[in-house]
């Protein structure tokens, strides 16, 4: 039973990150031979680099994207294995906790209560 959890945690992970390298080759292919294609078209001869050029940032923007992913997952994995809530932002929690008790100690402070009447 474990053997088949770990596995299917492996070939889930396989199928959501395995594909990266194949983006990575395929948005540079696409972006050179559509400017070659366009070369083509138009006369030139530097196009099929510009496209070369924005296929490699279209590809390396989808790789650190997917390592960006594949990190959190590995923290949430990590976290579950600790026996903490993954899924809770600790950050997220402390700001809201600070901003509900500023907000519910202005509404209990007496010059707050004040200074409202004082205003038209």
């Amino acid at each position: 039973m474990a053997g088949t959890l770990l596995q299917s945690k492996g070939l889930k992970s396989f199928g959501r990150y395995g594909s990266v390298g194949f983006e990575l080759l395929a948005s540079i292919a696409v972006g050179y031979y559509l400017g070659h294609w366009l070369d083509g078209k138009l006369g030139t001869r530097w196009i099929g680099f510009v496209g070369f050029l924005l296929g490699c940032y279209a590809g390396f923007r989808a790789l650190f994207r997917t390592a960006k992913q594949m990190q959190r997952d590995i923290e949430r994995e990590e976290k579950l294995e600790r026996g903490e809530d993954p899924w809770a932002d600790d950050d997220v929690a402390d700001d809201d906790v600070e901003s509900a008790s500023d907000a519910l100690a202005a509404e209990t402070d007496p010059a707050t209560e004040d200074a409202r009447r004082e205003q038209p």
